[in-house]
């Protein structure tokens, strides 16, 4: 799988007219069906954070760090529910071990969804 790039998100922020980017793909698509929902919703506030607030490193790429305020807003938002920094650092252990986020020390890479079929 392909990491976010700059011209990657500029492309989605381009293509959106909604408030927040959920990847289809990761909803509907075989690969992802044994994640937990509230794991998809992480990834979903992660890439949204990403979107509007991305960091990139030499090579490009894009990344957000792993204290972000940000990400426990947006996914309040998207979930509904209450959520803190020890939720979303479960949750970021998840993705992690579902292969959808690359960590390097507190940066965070997300790996783009796609379907395989």
């Amino acid at each position: 799988m392909e990491l976010f790039d700059k011209e990657s998100l500029y492309e989605i922020k381009k293509a959106t007219t909604t408030q927040y980017y959920v990847p289809a793909e990761l909803f509907d698509g075989m690969q992802y069906k044994l994640v937990r929902l509230e794991v998809k919703w992480a990834y979903v506030a992660c890439l949204n954070v990403m979107i509007k607030h991305a960091q990139y490193d030499k090579k490009n790429l894009a990344f957000i760090k792993d204290d972000s305020p940000a990400i426990v807003e947006s996914l309040k938002v998207l979930a509904n529910k209450s959520v803190d920094r020890e939720k979303i650092a479960g949750y970021l252990s998840e993705m992690e071990d579902e292969k959808l986020i690359v960590r390097d020390g507190k940066n965070i890479y997300l790996r783009k969804i796609v379907s395989i079929f």
